[in-house]
Parts: C-alpha cells; structure tokens; sequence
C-alpha cells in the first residue's frame, strides 16, 4: 500500500516475479526487501534536496502507475476473491460458535459441585497439616481413653458403672469442643469464596455442601479409628455400630456448628470464642450436670435443643439398655430406693430418652437445623465490608 492505494496484495515470494513482468528488474545487489522498498518509493530518484519537487511528482506518477497496473491485473482478481472467500468463512464460524453457545447450557451446581471436590478436597487430602488437624485429637484422646478406662466396661461395681457412664458424656463433648478444628476452613477462604461468588462460580450452597461433605468423607475414618480404640479397649457392652454411628453423628454437628459460627461471625477470633461458648452451655443441659427431673421449668426448652442430650442418650441406651448393667442399682431416689443408672439419668421411660432411634432421629434433625442457619448464613451475612 503506499499513500493508500494497493500496489500489490499477494504472496512474498511472488512480489518479485510480479514487478519484473511489468519491466523493473531486481538488482542483484539489493534484498528482496530493500528492492521492494526502493522501487515502490522511488529512492533510487534521490539526488539532491533541491530536486525534492521534481522526485515527488516523479513518486505520484510511479505510484499511480503501479495501483493502475494492480488494478486491471488477475492478481487483484484473485485478491479479491479469496477476501470474499475469507469473509464468507468467518461469517459461517461465527454464526456456528454463537449457534453453539446458545445450545450450550451453563454447567448445573451438581457439575460445580463435583468440580470443587474433585481438586479442593483431594488436594486437601494430601496435605498433612489438614490430616494431621482431624486425626491427631482422635488418636490422642483414644490412648488416654485407653490408658484409664481399660476394661472398665463391663465391670459391675456401682463406680465402674458411673464412670462409664462419665466417660460417654465426656466422648459426646468431645465432637462439641473439637470442632474448633474446622472453624478457620470458612474464615481463612473467605476472600477467595467472595470473588469466585462474584464470577458466578457456585451458587454458597454449593460451596458449603462442599465443605460438608469434605469433612463427612474423612469423618468416617477418624470416627472409626477412635471408636475401634475406645470401644474394645474399654469393652463397652453396646453395640459397635451404634457407638461408631453416634459418635461420627455428633462429630458432624460439631462440624456445622463451626461453620455457622464462621459463616455469622466476621472474625476467627469471634467463631473461635462463640463456638467452645455454646459448647459449653450445652453441657449444663446434657443430663450429667444436672439430671433432666431438676431442670428449671423455664431451662427445659433448651435442654431439648442441646444436641449433647441426644448423642449421650443414645451413648447410654445403647450401652445398658437390656443388659445385666442396667440391673444394677447404683443410686437412690428421695425416698431412699434404689435406681439402676437409666432410671437415674432418667432415660428408662418417655418416648425419647428411652429409645436409641429417637435419640439419632433428633440429633439429625439438628445436623440438618443446623445446615440450613449455616447456609443462611453464608447466603445473607456479608463480611467483605467488615
């Protein structure tokens, strides 16, 4: 192109051939480049700056003479034939890429879901730091379990049998206050989870069912590992698969109780001092503390929402229920009758304390009460302004 005409449109290696049919021939001693470019601009005409007028008006004519030249020739033909070419082409890809992507439907929240677990949780799996946070308690609390209660669990002396019965309120606390291990998970990724919200990465459902399900999978082996250990080394007289469901149960809603106070909270500091708070508080109406009978009126309405209730309720059921143990008087009434341990913590009659499968069912209801004030929570507490 010079002074915006075309002069030639066509291959590098036809340039030459091109010029030399229409009488300029290349010197041998010149690139193809520095031909190209003396010919076009008729530097070869440059003798002096007094000539400027003349060589300017020698330039037009050449130039003139050269888009004249392109324009009758077949190469521009063909030029122009490929552009038509070339046009109609990108037109079709177009018309096909936006016909694709109107039939392409963006990827459902399973499909996200799956994305999230299969590189966040298995690259989490990996990591040691996070193993070494979920299994390190579990093990450590297992031998001292071991270590002080060996066979202690099926020996029939009145303080064999309260201290049993301690001990199971203690492993329920356990999953409460252990939970602190899971608070930093919302809290640390709460920036990252801000932005990919705000690319319409996931909808925060999915991005806490992640989480969930993230620490339910690895719950299942740390549960198992301390309920292996415990269980047969203190020969507890229940059921194993009671005990290892109970406990993996309450160690869940210790799981999302740190996420609601993660997601409600706009500080680590905060979630971490909230949560072991109402851990706490839910001790004093566990049943051990203070029995069931001598709760106040207006404290009995908490007491059914304390989920360490129901996971020692299923602890001892399961344990003494329909065994020799459960014969055994070990306490007094007012009155100065004897009381087998069930019948002292209040859990041989009622529709509830009694039953194994009412204890699980309301402890699941919980789990799941629990999940839907931490999701929203996630949903409608904003933190990034905080």
């Amino acid at each position: 192109i010079h002074k915006g005409q075309t002069i030639y449109d066509g291959p590098v290696i036809k340039a030459q051939t091109y010029f030399e049919n229409h009488g300029h021939q290349r010197d041998p001693d010149a690139s193809l480049p520095e031909w190209l470019v003396d010919l076009t601009s008729d530097l070869e005409s440059k003798k002096a700056e007094n000539k400027l007028q003349k060589r300017t008006s020698r330039l037009d004519s050449r130039s003139s003479s050269f888009a004249e030249l392109f324009q009758s020739s077949e190469m521009k033909q063909v030029a122009d034939q490929s552009r038509v070419s070339l046009t109609q082409t990108q037109n079709e890809t177009s018309d096909r890429s936006s016909t694709l992507c109107k039939m392409q439907e963006p990827p459902s929240e399973m499909s996200k879901l799956v994305t999230l677990l299969k590189y966040r949780m298995l690259a989490h799996y990996k990591d040691g730091e996070f193993l070494g946070t979920r299994f390190g308690d579990k093990i450590i609390y297992a031998l001292l379990i071991l270590s002080l209660y060996f066979g202690l669990g099926d020996e029939t002396d009145p303080q064999s049998i309260a201290s049993i019965s301690s001990l199971l309120f203690f492993i329920a606390a356990l999953c409460g206050f252990g939970a602190t291990a899971f608070v930093p998970t919302l809290n640390l990724e709460r920036k990252l989870f801000y932005r990919e919200l705000a690319d319409g990465c996931y909808a925060p459902y999915t991005y806490y069912f992640s989480k969930f399900i993230e620490e339910a999978v690895i719950a299942v082996f740390t549960s198992l590992l301390f309920s292996v250990i415990v269980y047969y080394s203190v020969k507890l007289t229940g059921s194993f698969v009671i005990f290892f469901v109970t406990y993996y149960l309450t160690t869940l809603v210790g799981v999302i109780l740190a996420y609601l106070f993660s997601a409600a909270v706009p500080s680590l500091e905060a979630a971490n001092a909230l949560l072991p708070t109402y851990v706490t508080i839910c001790l004093y109406f566990g049943g051990l503390f203070i029995v069931f009978d001598k709760i106040p009126k207006g404290w009995e309405w908490f007491s059914w929402t304390s989920f360490l209730r129901y996971s020692w309720g299923a602890f001892m059921v399961d344990n003494y229920q329909g065994s020799d143990l459960a014969q055994i008087p070990v306490f007094f009434d007012a009155n100065g009758n004897p009381q087998t341990v069930l019948e002292f913590y209040g859990m041989s009659t009622g529709p509830v304390m009694n039953s194994v499968a009412a204890c699980l069912g309301l402890l699941t209801t919980l789990l799941v009460f629990f999940s839907i004030l931490g999701v929203l929570a996630l949903v409608y507490i904003r933190h990034d302004k905080c």
